[in-house]
């Protein structure tokens, strides 16, 4: 029986081999009559179709992918093909341009921040002079209208 630290490395060998993924296989490049024979006749799962750059891209059962541009006018034909095998098509998407970005209306937070501030200002105010003291005259007595009496 190994040793501990052994045991240890190998276990956390083993679970780095099963973590990192297997690498990703890019799509075969086919000759269009090649491509053609297998989506007659062959175990396909899907197609994707660029319009854009006229090429197909077909995935098979076993998770192979094949690729190959069709020639001009050739889509129709493909599309009924894989629509009577009962194969799924999927279009690529046109990459449209988005306009660039929008200028940012900040105003309402400027409008929203005006008010606050004023608000807290008024506040600081108001709690400023209800926090002073009443005034006395300057001999010492009470200001008139206090209504104390005077000594």
């Amino acid at each position: 029986m190994p040793d501990l630290p052994a045991r240890v490395l190998l276990t956390a060998l083993v679970c780095i081999a099963l973590a990192v993924p297997a690498p990703a296989r890019a799509a075969r490049q086919v000759s269009y009559p090649v491509l053609l024979r297998q989506v007659k006749t062959g175990p396909l799962i899907r197609a994707i179709i660029n319009r854009k750059r006229g090429d197909i891209e077909i995935k098979f059962r076993n998770l192979d992918e094949w690729e190959a541009f069709y020639p001009p006018g050739a889509q129709p034909q493909l599309q009924r093909l894989l629509h009577q095998r009962h194969v799924r098509v999927i279009f690529a998407s046109r990459h449209r341009a988005r306009p660039g970005p929008r200028p940012a209306h900040h105003h309402l937070r400027y409008i929203a921040a005006g008010i606050l501030g004023a608000l807290v200002l008024a506040g600081a105010v108001w709690a400023y002079v209800r926090r002073r003291p009443a005034r006395t005259s300057p001999r010492g007595t009470a200001a008139p209208g206090d209504g104390g009496a005077a000594s």
